[in-house]
């Protein structure tokens, strides 16, 4: 067997190769911009739409409006506060009910010196029923409840404060099943991010068949079928 000499420790020391571990830098909230309002809390969104009638106005019904909530937002895709949201991936309306939800679970988890605030309108759009067993025709039905119509990439709440991503994601990812439209978290890392790909995806892109190069050449007589929101939106949103 061979014998193992005893070296000096700071040479057995000096051999060695210690790491250090890398702990992430502590999140800092120099930059936070709190709600001007001092209300930190989510506010009730009310049921229904109010009416004047000294002003002439009175409760009314109208068709589905699906138009209301077809094609891309072009306002409201940027984050206020510069931090944590939902967004809509795609269009959808949004009960009475659905607020009232989304209320009541994020103002029990929101902690000291965090904050929410609404993106969307009130309901405001009316949807009717008719009783049940009523016979077809007749008009349509009395007002049953009313709805906010949103459109894809249109920013449906924020989260901000003294809040980290971790925080953000648990408070808010639970709450995408609710709608009965694509919702997902967003940050404003992840959005830049977003938008960073596309427009690579753009400036790089080397196939020359896209929608651009389809619709002004008017390939397969394309323009024939095609429909006018096709056109505008190149395919992406309905």
């Amino acid at each position: 067997m061979k014998r193992i000499l005893a070296q000096p420790r700071h040479l057995l020391l000096g051999s060695l190769r210690f790491v250090h571990p890398k702990y992430r830098f502590p999140v800092t909230f120099e930059n936070v911009v709190f709600p001007p309002n001092g209300q930190y809390k989510l506010p009730p969104m009310p049921s229904e739409p109010t009416f004047d009638p000294e002003k002439g106005e009175n409760k009314y019904k109208t068709t589905k409006r699906m138009i209301e909530a077809r094609g891309v937002e072009e306002i409201h895709t940027e984050l206020i506060h510069r931090q944590y949201g939902l967004v809509a991936k795609a269009g959808g309306f949004i009960s009475a009910a659905d607020f009232k939800y989304i209320q009541e679970r994020l103002n029990k988890n929101l902690l000291d010196k965090q904050f929410a605030i609404w993106r969307v309108d009130p309901p405001w759009l009316p949807r009717t029923k008719k009783a049940q067993g009523t016979k077809l025709g007749g008009g349509k039905g009395s007002i049953s409840h009313y709805v906010t119509p949103v459109r894809a990439n249109r920013i449906i709440l924020e989260v901000g404060g003294h809040i980290t991503e971790f925080e953000a994601r648990a408070y808010l990812t639970y709450l995408c099943v609710r709608f009965k439209f694509p919702v997902e978290f967003i940050s404003e890392e992840i959005l830049q991010k977003q938008r960073q790909e596309e427009a690579d995806i753009q400036k790089y892109n080397q196939n020359p068949f896209n929608w651009d190069t389809v619709i002004k050449y008017n390939m397969q007589n394309c323009t024939k079928w095609l429909s006018q929101y096709d056109i505008i939106w190149k395919g992406r949103y309905k």
